[in-house]
């Protein structure tokens, strides 16, 4: 896992300027709100995302859909996990479990930057 491709930024960062600063970049932006728990976070990837019927809500699911997602895509894509500091707080194997899988499918699709929020 390469924890250097996951951008994280602190309590005191924008979701606006961050995704400006995307879009700035020419990059197509996804924003994905973290969930209070594992469950919920996953659950609000698959649907912000489109993911098909067939996620299995756990973190190889999320790591299979992600990576078909973006290399699905022709452009490069920008995804802002944000409000991730309570998750951070509340349960830190669901939040280091989740940055893991962003971590590892930024760094084997090349044409996504994943930027995450612990606000």
């Amino acid at each position: 896992m390469s924890v250097n491709a996951v951008r994280r930024l602190g309590p005191d960062a924008s979701v606006v300027a961050v995704v400006r600063e995307e879009y700035a970049a020419g990059r197509a932006v996804s924003v994905v709100p973290a969930g209070v728990d594992k469950a919920e976070s996953l659950r609000l990837f698959a649907e912000i995302l489109d993911f098909p019927d067939y996620f299995g809500g756990n973190l190889d699911a999320l790591y299979d859909c992600l990576r078909q997602v973006a290399t699905d895509r022709p452009d490069d894509w920008a995804l802002v996990w944000d409000a991730a500091g309570a998750l951070r707080v509340g349960d830190p194997a669901a939040y280091d479990g989740i940055v893991g899988v962003l971590a590892d499918v930024a760094a084997d699709a090349g044409q996504l930057h994943v930027t995450v929020l612990d606000r």
